[in-house]
């Protein structure tokens, strides 16, 4: 027994083994409907694939249609948009130029520890000395409105290692920070410049 439906679907077949004579050898099986759940040693349902031209032209018409929409999305610029501040973040008129103020500290700390050893009795009053000095020199490029913070470390270079971290709550849209790192043998030097923009 074979059931077939309309060409371009899926059609299930079902198979009944058949006696000596031609006539199926359990007579129940002709009755049981064709969807229900058969003993396995007498009927076996199994799906085939039929192919018509009509379900291959179809095929055809889904895949170009498909290759288009994907050249299109290939085709369409991606427009990259800047986040932009809200409306209650400051807004001034000129930002900070952060690389004029990592210049002036890549210049100035090495001209100004060089190769100077480590003293402790000495090293509160360089601090002191090279936050001042560095602060004159930043404030001179810095824009109006604008107030800095600079803050120095130094400490003796031996086997151990340092990390040194700071937490700023801030308007990210308006300030901003530069941190240089000077060493030689003996010293190491953390400079760090924070600029805040005052309404």
């Amino acid at each position: 027994m074979t059931t077939s439906k309309p060409e371009g679907k899926r059609s299930s077949v079902a198979s009944v083994r058949l006696g000596a004579n031609g006539e199926p050898a359990d007579k129940p099986l002709q009755k049981m409907a064709l969807f229900r759940k058969a003993p396995l040693g007498n009927v076996s349902i199994t799906n085939q694939n039929s192919w018509s031209i009509a379900g291959l032209l179809a095929a055809q018409r889904m895949t170009k249609n498909l290759k288009e929409r994907r050249a299109q999305k290939v085709a369409k610029k991606t427009e990259i948009i800047l986040p932009q501040p809200p409306s209650f973040a400051s807004r001034p008129p000129e930002k900070v130029q952060l690389s004029s103020i990592k210049q002036i500290l890549e210049g100035y700390l090495p001209e100004r520890i060089g190769e100077m050893k480590y003293d402790h009795t000495k090293i509160p009053s360089l601090v002191k000395v090279i936050s001042e000095e560095v602060r004159t020199q930043v404030k001179k490029v810095l824009p109006a409105r604008y107030k800095m913070l600079c803050v120095v470390t130094m400490g003796e270079r031996a086997q151990e290692d340092i990390a040194i971290v700071s937490r700023c709550l801030w308007d990210p849209h308006a300030d901003n920070y530069v941190a240089h790192v000077y060493e030689n043998s003996t010293i190491y030097c953390v400079v760090a410049v924070y600029t805040v923009f005052c309404e």
